[in-house]
């Protein structure tokens, strides 16, 4: 696949250094606010080019503490106004009903909160900060009283790897299309992992049990690409073009001070917006063609769930010092069968009503096989032998809108 074939799909943001918290995870390092921070101009600019690349695609503001920036609505307004879906990641400490309000006014379509515990004073300890948990919860309920989509956000370590199951029903009591599960990368103030290998294998193997079976609300692990090869070993059909990291691939990063990296937890920076425009960084970086290329050291390079998973590459950068070494928090050991391909097999003879085809077409190409896929396992669950462009809206208002990612 050539450069061109490259497109970013999702652009995660972080607009400020400045928060009102000190976790002791957060891989920003997040304080107080930078100097240099983009000014809104400067931001404005940013998206004019992001549109110029790609118009359908799904940007994360997020910080830092998002809040914490005056220009917040403007720079929401913008993003949605370009044609983004735009999200907010946020601590929701800041975020009362009446600023959810202004911002869903400004186009804002969802925001994903941080909860690292289901119990209050955990989280509260955790996030060094007194009474977060509350206003956290209070920030959700309040964006699914406006219509607001919500997603929970949660750390897994040590301590609340076991409360997997207690998380789904704090997420589905609060009405969250969505529920993602984070695996630390040692980078800012995340110095060590906060989960050990066999804790994270197990969490692994519970969350594709929870991926599964959970109709409610939709679970999700993050940073953890290992997964895939557990849903194939499990016996999961796996649309084709299913990668785990997609890092220089669909998606990026742009920091505070405006410097383009492949995803948060690579600090590693191939340009500054300020100086090279986001198209050429895209196009040009080295690093970022590397990435591409996936050609892995270690047992990624040698592993035959390759092309499905590859590993973190920021969790081999961050533990081993090169982002093309094999990803150490993996337990796998390649069996030397050669790679795993997926094949493009439909899932049925279900026929697609033209206009139905024709919607598809629309879809980002990255992920066209995967919704197809989706859309026929329904089909088939409801005994439908004809998908009509009806059957795909219907799909879409309530599977499909639970994917996209705020935060």
């Amino acid at each position: 696949m050539g450069t061109l074939d490259y497109k970013p799909y999702i652009v995660s943001w972080n607009l400020t250094h400045g928060c009102n918290l000190s976790c002791p995870h957060c891989y920003m390092d997040a304080g107080c606010r930078s100097d240099g921070e983009l000014t809104t101009a400067q931001a404005k600019g940013v998206v004019n080019s992001l549109a110029q690349m790609n118009p359908a695609m799904m940007i994360v503001l997020t910080g830092g503490e998002p809040l914490l920036r005056d220009d917040i609505i403007d720079i929401v307004g913008y993003c949605s106004d370009a044609g983004f879906i735009t999200v907010l990641g946020t601590n929701g400490t800041l975020l009362k009903r009446d600023k959810l309000a202004q911002l869903k006014s400004a186009g804002l379509q969802g925001i994903g909160v941080s909860i690292d515990s289901i119990k209050p004073e955990s989280h509260n300890a955790f996030r060094n900060f007194k009474g977060a948990w509350e206003l956290s919860i209070d920030c959700l309920k309040a964006a699914k009283e406006l219509s607001i989509e919500t997603q929970l956000d949660v750390t897994l370590t040590d301590d609340n790897y076991t409360e997997i199951g207690d998380f789904v029903e704090l997420a589905v009591s609060l009405g969250a299309r969505a529920l993602n599960f984070f695996f630390l990368v040692c980078t800012g103030r995340a110095m060590r992992t906060f989960i050990s290998v066999q804790n994270y294998d197990a969490a692994i193997q519970e969350l594709v049990k929870r991926s599964k079976t959970e109709t409610r609300t939709m679970v999700r692990a993050r940073c953890a690409p290992h997964i895939y090869r557990v849903l194939h070993e499990d016996g999961v059909r796996l649309p084709e073009g299913t990668r785990g990291c997609l890092a220089g691939r669909s998606y990026m990063r742009i920091d505070p001070v405006g410097n383009v990296t492949p995803c948060p937890y690579m600090e590693d920076s191939v340009g500054n917006v300020k100086d090279t425009s986001i198209e050429q960084l895209w196009a040009e970086s080295q690093k970022l063609q590397t990435m591409r290329d996936g050609e892995y050291g270690g047992r990624c390079g040698i592993c035959e769930f390759t092309e499905i998973c590859g590993g973190c590459r920021a969790r081999a950068l961050a533990e081993k010092g090169d982002f093309m070494a094999e990803d150490p928090l993996c337990l796998y050991e390649p069996q030397g069968k050669g790679k795993l391909t997926l094949t493009d097999e439909s899932q049925s003879d279900i026929e697609w009503e033209s206009a139905a085809k024709q919607r598809m077409n629309k879809v980002p190409a990255f992920i066209r096989k995967m919704v197809i896929g989706v859309i026929e396992k329904k089909a088939i669950e409801k005994g439908v032998s004809k998908i009509t462009e009806a059957f795909v809206e219907e799909i879409k208002s309530r599977d499909f809108s639970k994917m996209h990612r705020p935060g």
